[in-house]
């Protein structure tokens, strides 16, 4: 299924109109934009002292911000989370009580390159980013999503948490899901049921899905071009990419996609959309850029 584009240019927008709006209204594509960080850790902390940034949250001590320093410098992304009360989680193993100098031991642990201390906890876990301290959209798009998996995922096989700021403001709600580490974006709450039916099955969300995470962006776009053909046909399954070119001069390329014994023929092409990463870059003097994105144009199937 492709996504239509509404508009493409720079142009000067309301001050008062949420970047998620604008986004959509730009017809700015979701797909491709699914890259994540390669490890996650998830820290109790209460949503209402959060703060921006999370290593200011109210009642942190340093040594803990310290820590939360060194994961992430170890490319580890340390969200702060609400929800439940385990004290600390990483790779499906929780640690259900642990506070100020243990947790800020394992975290320079697992900067360390160590595995957490823990029970393993085989759940999925859906983070839900309602940081309304980093833009306004997470709290006005993500707190109703949120409030709509707790409302209707099982917690014996969903970990449904609020979360801090990971990434993609203008596509909210914004959510991740663990350890799949796949990316989610405009999730709304009517959308959820179904939401919840895919995870349970192993199979990606296809409208709210924003790209393999093991992918670059180019064959993020193919593949999920490709899954959302075959799936209309009720086709499931690994789907395999072989790219047959680099970009022509039109900025083209072509992308063998197959299933099974089926092939798709995808073109791809570059697309310039007005970015706004959050609601204070619609201020007046607030930064504002453009961004080079990728979308599927066509799809043949081969004889």
């Amino acid at each position: 299924m492709l996504e239509s584009s509404l508009g493409k240019t720079c142009s000067q927008m309301s001050a008062h109109t949420f970047c998620r709006d604008i986004c959509l209204a730009r017809g700015e594509p979701m797909t491709g934009a699914g890259g994540v960080a390669s490890r996650y850790v998830l820290l109790h902390w209460p949503r209402g002292h959060w703060r921006v940034p999370r290593t200011t949250a109210l009642g942190m001590e340093e040594a803990l911000a310290d820590a939360i320093k060194a994961a992430n410098s170890a490319g580890i992304h340390v969200a702060l989370v609400d929800g439940d009360e385990i004290a600390l989680a990483s790779n499906g193993i929780i640690m259900r009580d642990a506070a100020g100098k243990e947790i800020a031991d394992q975290l320079l642990r697992l900067a360390a390159g160590e595995e957490l201390s823990g029970e393993r906890d085989d759940r999925i876990t859906i983070l839900c980013c309602t940081d309304s301290k980093h833009d306004p959209c997470c709290a006005r798009y993500g707190f109703a999503t949120w409030k709509s998996l707790r409302a209707h995922a099982d917690p014996a096989t969903f970990r449904v948490l609020q979360s801090t700021h990971i990434g993609g403001c203008r596509f909210a709600a914004s959510i991740l899901v663990l350890p799949q580490r796949a990316r989610y974006g405009r999730l709304e709450p009517k959308d959820v049921p179904d939401f919840l039916t895919c995870l349970r099955e192993n199979e990606p969300y296809l409208p709210a899905y924003r790209g393999n995470p093991d992918l670059d962006e180019v064959d993020q776009v193919a593949e999920h071009a490709a899954l959302s053909f075959w799936r209309e046909k009720g086709f499931t399954g690994e789907v395999r990419l072989d790219r047959q070119s680099g970009a022509n001069e039109e900025g083209e390329v072509e992308i063998i996609a197959a299933l099974g014994t089926q092939r798709l023929i995808i073109r791809l092409r570059t697309e310039e959309f007005d970015l706004n990463t959050r609601c204070s870059t619609l201020n007046p003097g607030g930064q504002t850029g453009c961004v080079s994105r990728w979308r599927a144009v066509s799809i043949e199937p081969v004889a």
